[in-house]
């Protein structure tokens, strides 16, 4: 069986990391080698590049030390060997030319067994697959006379894994009685997550330093991608090919095309059957990507281009944005080409919508209003595809205009600005309310998954609570269980969008049971989590334990008390039997509600038998280590701030002190921050960003009156309005009582932000009372939910930007 990298494991090579950069280079150098020793060997033949560059690291003698010992561990896989650089290259018998396996055969072998024992274990497997795949190639091929046949040949074996998967996937769910729609949209699904995990280990293999080395981590991507959707479309579903699903659904693969280089695209669009090839596509977002890679074809030696971030916006008509990270001459700086995708362009305020965001070349099929109106402003910058037809040799002769634009108006754009003056706010940027772009930005939530490895083998019923906004869905939707020993169901009582049918399920039955108004079977429950499985594995599951995540657990208990409330019968026929029910089930699995409040689940306290055996655990916020610099805070700053602000750990560990790792907030921070940047003129000119920069910042923005106005703050600061006002006291009373304490402990205690116990239990005891809790008691399930902290008999904020934003809000009047 294929194995995986232990969320245990990754935290282990992030604390010897942090040790190197805190110089205790003896600790790290014990650790790795204790590293070394326990984990199996199967699973440092995967984590072997990150061991290598942990290893680079030490001075020679140790380096040669830790070379050797990652060398006699790696023995049994003689496709492998480390040299005295800590580089990993194939193995070769000592005077012979290098024989090894094909990468592409290699591959071929690793996709079978990730079809046959872990089929759409996209977190877990898939994720640690790619890693390697990626990190091998670029180590084999990154000094490789010749490197494109391989990766074609790479990209080859990713289309006939995605046809085997998705095909019989399918077959699969339909045969066991889910109906063809939801398997459909399933599918959809999961080619989404696949072409995404792929933009991730892009994104982390970009920081390159030549144009070789672009060339060839974008030609990977380009590869696997392109072969992922060749693959889904020679899928059969029922009587139609995936050719058919992939035109219905082009928002949810046209982002990943953005990454793709214009010579993959257009093979993949060709290989289209004339029934399904979508004409707009072909002759507006080809000719860029074939301009794009051209372009790049340009760079040379140290210089760098690659695509950074792609986004369909989610207004209309629908646009592709493409962001470019570009250096040449020892500049870097970034650049956007905007593409309509979508019929005609009738009007003007969309084109000027992309070009106010500087977009150097926009490309669209334009009305007759918009290019008259483009005439007479004599814009070069909008490049009309209305005439180009359905042809190769069109599209590459309308290519090469956009490629002189681009070119151009790049060299223009440059000349024209000072590319070291900060005038952009690049946090501001962050999709905190776009659910699909903001797939390009996830970090791996190690803590998360160590979270659920503790609890491995458990059942019962168990509460995951933290503040709103602090990444809980996202977190847990990637959830699954390593070893394949339990099946990770995920179920939300908000409403999702069509492309997520499958986790309300639940949700739509329990409405149904309570409109019906008749007794529920015995087995309710059970048959929902059955269907469940079902819509969210691919293969047989039998007998494996089930780890059920209910998310927005609140409004599951809201709606049984509002139905018991407008019909007393319905208590006795639905709710207390599938109160009842659920703890049956959690006698032999695992039930996890999540949300916000830890109260939610008391009510019907006479008869309720599920209440008394919830145990709340705390849901872990973004981790760090102090000093560290790759940690998940950090590298959840670095996709906020962008590699144009590269920061020293100081700074990481300033503004960790300040949110504790809540993203949102984080983001809402770093935003402000930039505008601070900016109002001061601060140079990118190779300048990092230390806690001084942060303190400074703090001392000008971070204090009540500018808080109190702060528009980069809103939603919280209604939120916390709402909660200290007259109604927030009487529907959520916990919420209040908490957001009361925070308010007290930042007006009370504005610099250190910390009270003594004792005080702590004078000044919490009022608000308790409301809730019916102890000082006591509602420390303890407002530090389980990251609202405060027990820190030595210290009570502190859990986040203090949350404390501060308390104690400079003013309660709603209702």
């Amino acid at each position: 069986m294929m194995t995986t990298v232990g969320a245990a494991t990754r935290q282990r090579i992030t604390e010897i990391a942090a040790m190197l950069d805190n110089h205790r280079i003896n600790d790290a150098y014990d650790t790795l080698l204790l590293l070394l020793k326990d984990t199996p060997v199967s699973v440092v033949a995967l984590i072997a590049p990150d061991l290598s560059g942990l290893i680079e690291r030490f001075y020679k003698q140790r380096k040669r030390l830790l070379t050797e010992a990652l060398s006699a561990r790696l023995a049994k896989f003689p496709a492998i060997r480390v040299v005295a650089s800590g580089a990993l290259h194939s193995a070769k018998p000592p005077m012979m030319p290098a024989l090894r396996l094909p990468l592409q055969q290699e591959y071929a072998l690793l996709l079978k067994e990730l079809g046959e024992r872990h089929i759409f274990q996209w977190a877990n497997q898939y994720r640690d697959a790619l890693q390697f795949i990626f990190g091998k190639t670029l180590n084999e091929l990154g000094h490789a006379a010749q490197w494109h046949a391989e990766v074609d040949g790479i990209g080859e074996e990713f289309a006939v894994h995605a046809q085997d998967i998705f095909t019989r996937g399918f077959s699969f769910q339909v045969g066991r009685g889910l109906s063809p729609e939801v398997a459909e949209i399933k599918s959809i699904s999961g080619l989404q997550n696949f072409l995404y995990y792929v933009v991730l280990i892009f994104a982390e293999h970009r920081d390159v330093q030549s144009s070789r080395d672009a060339q060839l981590v974008w030609g990977l991507a380009s590869c696997v991608l392109t072969g992922i959707l060749r693959g889904y479309g020679r899928s059969r579903f029922g009587q139609r090919l995936g050719w058919t699903l992939l035109q219905r659904n082009l928002r949810i693969w046209l982002a990943p095309l953005g990454f793709c280089r214009g010579g993959d695209a257009l093979a993949l669009l060709d290989e289209f059957p004339a029934s399904d090839r979508d004409r707009d596509l072909y002759i507006t977002i080809l000719p860029t990507l074939l301009a794009l890679e051209s372009l790049a074809n340009r760079f040379h030696r140290e210089e760098v281009f690659l695509p950074r971030l792609c986004r369909v916006s989610v207004l209309e008509p629908p646009r592709l944005d493409i962001t470019l990270s570009l250096r040449r001459e020892g500049v870097s700086h970034e650049t956007l080409v905007s593409t309509f995708f979508s019929g005609i362009v009738e009007h003007e305020l969309p084109i000027s919508d992309a070009l106010s965001l500087h977009a150097v070349v926009v490309v669209g099929q334009l009305g007759e209003k918009v290019r008259s109106w483009v005439d007479l402003e004599r814009e070069a910058r909008i490049l009309d595809a209305k005439n180009v037809t359905v042809d190769s040799g069109q599209v590459q002769e309308f290519s090469e205009l956009v490629y002189a634009q681009l070119e151009s108006q790049t060299k223009a754009y440059v000349e024209a600005s000072d590319p070291t003056l900060m005038t952009r706010n690049y946090a501001s940027e962050f999709p905190l309310d776009d659910p699909d772009f903001r797939r390009q930005f996830l970090v791996e939530r190690h803590s998360v998954k160590r979270l659920l490895q503790q609890i491995e083998g458990s059942n019962g019923i168990h509460l995951w609570c933290s503040i709103r906004r602090s990444g809980k869905t996202t977190a847990a939707s990637t959830l699954a269980d390593p070893h394949g020993r339990s099946v990770v169901v995920m179920q939300s009582m908000d409403q999702l969008p069509k492309q997520q049918l499958e986790q309300n399920i639940f949700k739509r039955r329990l409405k149904e049971a309570f409109k019906a108004r008749e007794e529920i079977e015995p087995d309710f429950f059970q048959s929902i989590v059955d269907e469940c499985v079902l819509a969210t594995t691919s293969n047989e599951a039998p007998q494996r334990r089930v780890v059920f995540i209910l998310d927005e657990y609140e409004t599951l208990f809201g709606i049984v008390n509002a139905y018991v409330n407008d019909e007393s019968g319905l208590k006795f026929k639905v709710a207390l039997p599938l109160l009842s029910q659920m703890v049956a089930f959690a006698t032999k699995n695992l039930l996890i509600f999540m949300g916000q409040r830890p109260d939610a689940y008391l009510i019907l306290s006479a008869q309720n038998q599920l209440s008394p055996l919830v145990k709340q655990y705390n849901f872990p916020l973004f981790d760090h280590i102090e000093g560290a610099a790759d940690t998940e805070f950090t590298q959840l700053l670095k996709r906020v701030l962008t590699d144009r602000l590269p920061f020293h750990p100081s700074f990481s560990s300033s503004v960790y002190e300040e949110t504790c790792g809540h993203p949102y907030l984080t983001v809402n921070l770093m935003v402000d921050f930039c505008d601070w940047l900016i109002a001061n003129n601060h140079r990118m000119d190779g300048e990092i960003l230390d806690s001084t920069h942060f303190v400074n910042f703090g001392k000008e923005r971070l204090v009540a009156a500018k808080l109190k106005r702060s528009p980069r703050y809103e939603f919280f600061n209604h939120m916390l309005a709402e909660y200290l006002s007259e109604s927030g006291r009487t529907q959520e009373p916990w919420l209040s009582a908490i957001t009361s304490v925070l308010q007290e402990i930042a007006r009370k205690h504005p610099r250190a932000f910390a009270c003594p116990i004792n005080n702590f239990e004078a000044l919490a005891a009022p608000f308790g009372a409301a809730t019916r809790m102890t000082p006591a008691r509602l420390l303890t399930s407002g530090s389980l939910a990251n609202f405060l902290q027990d820190q030595g008999g210290n009570v502190k904020p859990g986040v203090r930007l949350l404390a501060r934003l308390a104690g400079s809000a003013a309660p709603n009047i209702n």
